[in-house]
């Protein structure tokens, strides 16, 4: 009857000792998780201000992309134009 409960003994303390472990591990992640959320706001912050310091900059990206494409534009509808006279003028000189 003693060695039963020697080993009953043993098991409650390990039974103890197991849950202490686990609550101190508890702790360490609880505040592992509490320094990652705050990190994570600072992050968040710094990547806000960052987007809004980009917006001008992609603003005149997109301003110099319209002008690109109406050059384009310009530029296709000149050649279009250009072909159609060197047709024209191979024309009047097989005629």
């Amino acid at each position: 009857m003693t060695s039963d409960l020697d080993r009953l003994e043993e098991r409650i303390h390990a039974a103890v000792g197991l849950l202490a472990q686990l609550r101190e591990e508890k702790r360490r992640l609880e505040g592992e998780n509490r320094e990652l959320k705050d990190r994570l706001r600072g992050l968040e912050q710094v990547a806000g201000k960052r987007g809004e310091d980009l917006k001008p900059h992609l603003r005149a990206l997109e301003e110099e992309h319209r002008t690109l494409l109406d050059e384009r534009r310009v530029v296709a509808r000149r050649v279009e134009e250009m072909l159609a006279k060197l047709d024209q003028l191979q024309k009047a000189v097989h005629a």
